[in-house]
């Protein structure tokens, strides 16, 4: 038996503020917005990175209608990005408003870094050294 083909789409992130997690995504790292569903119980922001609106992934930000919880609990990972830069994407994550988890270093051949968003959601970026 074959297994179906698939391709990975897009990234879900629950916010309580759609505006400031849009803002800070694309001051941080350059997404922009592609679409947006603006619903009676939701709104929703699909992001792509430039050159990358028709191959994804996505990242989707959803603020729900009324307001929900949206905490961040221990259950999943985090959103990973490879970067040509990791000490200055990282240096520029903390001027937008991101948080420090683990500075850059050196896990075997690849620089690894962690932050969190203003919103709570880590962020790994990493860049293949050599």
């Amino acid at each position: 038996m074959s297994i179906p083909t698939a391709r990975l789409a897009f990234f879900k992130l629950n916010v309580a503020d759609i505006n400031k997690a849009r803002a800070f995504w694309e001051a941080a790292f350059g997404f922009s917005v592609i679409q947006t569903y603006d619903e009676d119980n939701f709104v929703e922001h699909i992001m792509a990175m430039p050159g990358q609106a028709e191959s994804g992934p996505s990242l989707m930000l959803v603020q729900g209608r009324p307001a929900h919880d949206v905490a961040v609990g221990p259950g999943h990972g985090p959103v990973g990005l490879v970067c040509v830069d990791i000490a200055a994407s990282f240096a520029h994550a903390l001027e937008q408003g991101a948080t420090a988890m683990m500075q850059p270093t050196d896990v075997g051949g690849v620089m690894v870094a962690m932050l969190k968003s203003p919103q709570g959601h880590e962020i790994e970026l990493v860049q293949p050294l050599g």
